[in-house]
């Protein structure tokens, strides 16, 4: 015993003298912006990990339409055509760029733009109402397009960021086929226009390759980019196999998407930066109403399960300080909801006491689909939800099409699942990209039938997001499904992401990877002539966020 005491004295002593010296860990300013090559490399290539709407991302990537997604507050920018004009209500006219070709060397012309809009009408996505709102299109010359109505549809230019452009070739052989996504290329080739060729591998929304390779398009329009020449992508892995080969490795992961819980290993890593971007996204968690055993149908148990959560806490400890507290089921930071957000957030709206919320939860089993990723988040909200005796039972899997699949075939077969998340990234730049899970005339929607809920959306459809109604009728949906609960509202989540250091490029704040921007330093793996990542390079690097508010 006198033994033990006098070596613990002894330790404590040498190791509180003078002779031994801590070097406190340092962290160093990202530099790669400063020492990016700006220019095209022949053999740069980076591989990307992204777990959450694949399809959508890659669409942006390789096709071209007349504008596309982008941070500003109306949430598109011109991309194929370069200006537009409203002539009424129920007319759009399009000027097209002269310096667009397809990625087989074919001209981008105003017949291109005919020939998709009229095979897209036939086969038009359903998930908004643009195969009900489109009429027709017409050639007003070889760079002029005009767009035809039916009834006044507000979220057009919207939907236009969302009707990829396809070559003659590609239509003949696939056309489009009515679906509750938007339909991304089916298979390889040149068919696109966007800054990368599809070629290997396919993404179509519930079916996608877990390996996808991209090559720089030689005819697109911005000459100088994209920098990269090829991008890897993989869709489906083990959330333990991401953070060890992009966090202890070089060459196997340069871009991943990852769990909050994991911060700590990309930042004391020698090979990876974390970067986090104050976002519109969501984590869309669906309750399942199709199913009349559930429990769930008791609109005060699924108000009781909102109320039950401490998202301060969820922000805390189970986002690492990774998310903003919501209200809703749309992310608090888009500037259509933060007003109502912040009301809500001051003032919370309670249906039940304590005594009432036990009632109501005690016993509660449900079971939850989730992709692996999620699982400290759940952990999380399950630990809350142990003070009231809930249990969750879990179905996990690294696939997102296994996670949609159970939610978009769930009026056909209705599964017993009640609670099942994705990660629903802001794709539409506008309420829709939340709005549309609940709107019970598409397959998105877990909800059975709600009329009154309906006709709001078709109220919204109609009018513009610059129209004096539309943030009234905003709020109106946000209240009206707040009552309902429909959906379990958690914390909106930063992107966050874990970046290979050598690699400049700034996330963007909604669902479009502007990868054709990025750029490497000269000691990136694909490109430097030495073996080994210099030393100075492995020091580790201080976390970013970025507010694209600022």
């Amino acid at each position: 015993m006198f033994r033990c005491f006098f070596l613990i004295l002894f330790i404590t002593t040498f190791l509180l003298s003078n002779d031994v010296k801590y070097k406190p860990i340092k962290y160093k300013l990202d530099d790669a912006s400063k020492i990016a090559l700006n220019k095209k490399i022949s053999n740069s290539h980076i591989k990307i990990y992204l777990p959450s709407i694949p399809y959508s991302h890659i669409m942006r990537l390789i096709n071209g339409t007349l504008v596309r997604l982008n941070d500003s507050s109306k949430g598109w920018e011109y991309f194929i055509a370069f200006k537009h004009e409203k002539i009424d209500s129920l007319t759009y006219d399009f000027w097209l760029r002269k310096d667009v070709k397809f990625q087989d060397g074919t001209v981008l012309n105003a017949d291109s733009v005919i020939e998709n809009f009229k095979i897209f009408k036939k086969g038009a996505f359903t998930y908004t109402d643009i195969h009900n709102k489109l009429k027709s299109v017409e050639k007003i010359n070889d760079y002029k397009v005009r767009i035809y109505l039916n009834k006044p549809y507000g979220m057009l230019l919207n939907d236009l960021a969302r009707i990829n452009l396809y070559t003659s070739e590609y239509l003949k052989k696939y056309s489009w086929s009515k679906n509750i996504v938007a339909e991304n290329t089916k298979a390889p080739g040149p068919y696109g226009s966007g800054p990368y060729i599809l070629t290997s591998g396919h993404a179509v929304g519930l079916k996608q390759s877990e390996k996808i390779v991209l090559k720089a398009n030689p005819f697109y329009f911005e000459k100088e980019k994209p920098f990269i020449k090829t991008i890897t992508i993989f869709t489906k892995l083990p959330i333990d196999k991401v953070i060890h080969e992009i966090s202890e490795k070089e060459g196997e992961l340069d871009i991943a998407v990852i769990p909050f819980n994991k911060k700590t290993e990309i930042v004391n890593s020698k090979f990876a930066k974390l970067v986090s971007t104050k976002s519109t996204f969501n984590l869309s968690i669906h309750m399942n109403l199709m199913n009349k055993k559930s429990k769930l149908q008791n609109q005060k148990i699924r108000q009781a399960l909102n109320q039950a959560l401490n998202q301060q806490k969820l922000v805390k400890f189970a986002y690492k300080n990774e998310g903003t507290i919501s209200p809703f089921s749309i992310s608090s930071n888009s500037h259509y909801v933060k007003k109502l957000s912040n009301e809500y957030i001051k003032n919370p709206r309670l249906f039940f006491n304590e005594d009432e919320l036990t009632k109501l939860l005690d016993g509660l089993t449900l079971k939850v689909v989730t992709q692996d990723r999620f699982i400290s988040l759940w952990k999380g909200i399950e630990y809350q939800l142990n003070k009231y005796n809930v249990k969750l039972d879990y179905d996990v899997t690294t696939d997102e099409s296994y996670v949609l699949n159970k939610l978009l075939t769930n009026r056909d077969k209705i599964y017993d699942w009640d609670l099942i998340i994705w990660g629903n990234n802001d794709w539409y730049g506008h309420p829709w990209a939340s709005f549309f899970t609940l709107y019970t005339k598409n397959q998105w929607s877990a909800v059975n039938s709600d009329e009154v809920l309906d006709n709001k959306f078709r109220e919204l459809f109609e009018i513009e997001n610059s129209d004096y109604r539309f943030q009234p009728l905003v709020n109106d949906i946000l209240k009206y499904t707040y009552e309902k609960a429909y959906m379990l509202s958690i914390p909106s989540p930063n992107f966050l992401l874990a970046m290979n250091k050598e690699i400049s490029f700034t996330p963007s704040s909604v669902a479009i990877l502007r990868l054709w921007e990025a750029k490497l330093t000269p000691y990136h793996w694909s490109i430097r002539e030495e073996k080994e990542l210099p030393k100075s390079r492995k020091e580790f690097i201080l976390p970013k966020r970025i507010n694209h508010d600022e």
